[in-house]
């Protein structure tokens, strides 16, 4: 359990989100969650006429760089969210006015000490981006290369922190006052998030990730991954070679070099699954500003904050999901959500059959040449949604990434199709699973399992002959709110009784007809029936206000 210190700033911070979300007409969900209206604020000019996701987008740009991370984050995940907010939230911009240059040379100075003077020989003050969490500028070493450098802006890591506690204070009410969202796990998506931005405020994390893609493509003659400099990389900072391409949507530079496009397209698609299916990490947002091609052709990654890493285990999933796609195998598709947990014990599982099966006969008369990726996990998705499907937050990052560079394959050739290049990686995977050396691999994998779990039994059966007894211990999952509403239903009954106690005694002091008098009646007799009607009142309002 998380305790936490009700600063100035948090209470301030407080009131800044409450009077946003009021300002764009989401003032309903505060009362939801029993949150209180700070100060009155009227709606934003023009507010009334945008779309549910529009709004939202908006409101999560002016809430600042959590909530604008956030909703990036929660867009690689359609399974949780409807495709019309995933493209909204995709449109987010991440762009902010740039700090002075002597508060980002403050930084560098504290983070690099007399490295600055010894490695520098120029550095630019206009930046060449101003994100949110960093800002990029370019610079020249002494040995005349030329690097860019990403900055993490000043006092950053205190204001998301701050937001995180205010996230995880959202997430609990969320999960307590609004029972039909408690099936998408609002803390364990807060948590989820916490790790992820964890990694984005510590640039030592996305140094690993270009030094693993280095290594990863280190033979490959279609990729280049730009140079990591280590010596002048810090948690605050991240140097890296200068890259001078150009993006990969621009068609009409791509041609003037006398680049093929349809092999740019080939070699890309061919990059991304290679990172899936072979490497187990990837790319996880290889969108046309984040993905360059150098003027010799090859393709270059840019931008390693978003990575994605698959295990075997979870590999063997995809696999088997694709598979069930390709080969239009329903039961396939099934057996592969029940192996991932991702389907409850409250799904109604004929009816999810039925309902992938009548998805599968749309694709029945389907060659995997006219098959789209986006068109096929969009309407997955929505079906999973549907059913309350949970999806890994790994798969869903990949899928994304596979639309992605479907998107960008076809915009390159028009007859590119991903299906086509997805089949024989997943071929050669199977083909190697039923080999000689990996069966013997996994062999001894599930007799070292065995010993293990041996052991443990006898362990465990060693401690009952000697103690003569069994610990179980036994954990009740979703009463917190049963007991909840048990308490409120039992203050609710007291309260009532004490009402109804003092009725009566006030009854008997009026037939009494003892004083002190008031307008001729028992003064105390007079006062218990005030005072029951106002109590009575009361509990009324408060049963019809919580319904």
């Amino acid at each position: 359990m998380r305790i936490r210190k009700i600063s100035l700033e948090k209470v301030e911070r407080y009131r800044q989100i409450t009077n946003i979300v009021i300002k764009y007409g989401f003032g309903m969900i505060l009362g939801k969650l029993h949150l209180p209206h700070i100060r009155k604020m009227s709606l934003k000019k023009g507010v009334e006429t945008l779309s549910f996701p529009q709004r939202i987008r908006l409101m999560c740009e002016e809430l600042g760089p959590t909530f604008i991370k956030l909703c990036q984050i929660l867009s690689t995940r359609p399974d949780l969210i409807p495709l019309s907010f995933v493209k909204e939230f995709e449109k987010l911009q991440d762009e902010v006015k740039p700090v002075e240059t002597e508060e980002i040379k403050e930084i560098i100075q504290k983070e690099l000490g007399d490295k600055f003077n010894d490695f520098f020989l120029s550095f630019e003050e206009k930046p060449l981006a101003s994100a949110s969490i960093s800002q990029v500028h370019r610079a020249k070493i002494k040995g005349g290369e030329k690097i860019v450098l990403k900055i993490q802006r000043p006092g950053i890591e205190k204001i998301i922190n701050a937001d995180m506690e205010i996230l995880y204070d959202i997430s609990s009410l969320i999960e307590k006052f609004i029972p039909e969202a408690r099936i998408y796990e609002p803390k364990r998506i807060v948590r989820e998030f916490e790790k992820t931005m964890k990694r984005e405020l510590n640039f030592l994390w996305e140094a690993r990730s270009i030094k693993r893609f280095s290594h990863n493509f280190s033979g490959d003659s279609t990729v280049y991954i730009p140079k990591l400099y280590e010596d002048l990389t810090t948690e605050k900072i991240l140097a890296l070679e200068y890259i001078e391409g150009i993006k990969i949507n621009n068609i009409e530079k791509i041609e003037g070099l006398g680049l093929d496009r349809k092999q740019i397209a080939l070699n890309g698609a061919k990059a991304v699954l290679k990172q899936i299916f072979i490497d187990g990490f990837f790319h996880g947002d290889p969108h046309p500003g984040n993905v360059f091609v150098l003027e010799n052709g090859k393709i270059c990654y840019l931008d390693f904050g978003i990575t994605g890493r698959i295990s075997e285990e979870r590999k063997m999933e995809l696999i088997s999901f694709f598979s069930g796609f390709l080969y239009k195998d329903s039961e396939r598709i099934l057996r592969t959500l029940i192996l991932m947990n991702a389907i409850g014990e409250d799904i109604e599982l004929k009816s999810l059959r039925r309902e992938i099966e009548e998805m599968m006969d749309k694709y029945y008369d389907v060659s995997l040449k006219e098959m789209k990726i986006k068109e096929i996990v969009d309407e997955g998705f929505n079906l999973m949604r549907k059913y309350k499907v949970k999806i890994p937050s790994d798969f869903s990052l990949l899928t994304k990434s596979l639309i992605a560079t479907e998107g960008v394959s076809i915009m390159l050739d028009p007859d590119f199709n991903l299906t086509l290049e997805i089949k024989p990686f997943i071929k050669e995977i199977l083909k190697e699973r039923v080999s000689f050396s990996y069966l013997t691999k996994n062999l001894k994998r599930t007799l070292s399992n065995l010993y293990f779990l041996g052991k443990e039994t006898f362990n465990t059966l060693e401690s009952f002959l000697r103690k003569g007894y069994f610990n179980i211990a036994f954990e009740h999952k979703g009463l917190n709110n049963l007991i909840s509403a048990i308490n409120k239903s039992s203050n609710r009954i007291s309260f009532s009784l004490i009402i109804s106690a003092l009725l009566v005694g006030s009854s008997l002091i009026i037939i009494s007809g003892k004083g002190p008098f008031l307008l001729g009646f028992p003064a105390l007799g007079i006062s218990g029936f005030i005072l029951s009607a106002i109590f009575g009142l009361w509990l009324i309002f408060n049963i019809l206000r919580n319904k």
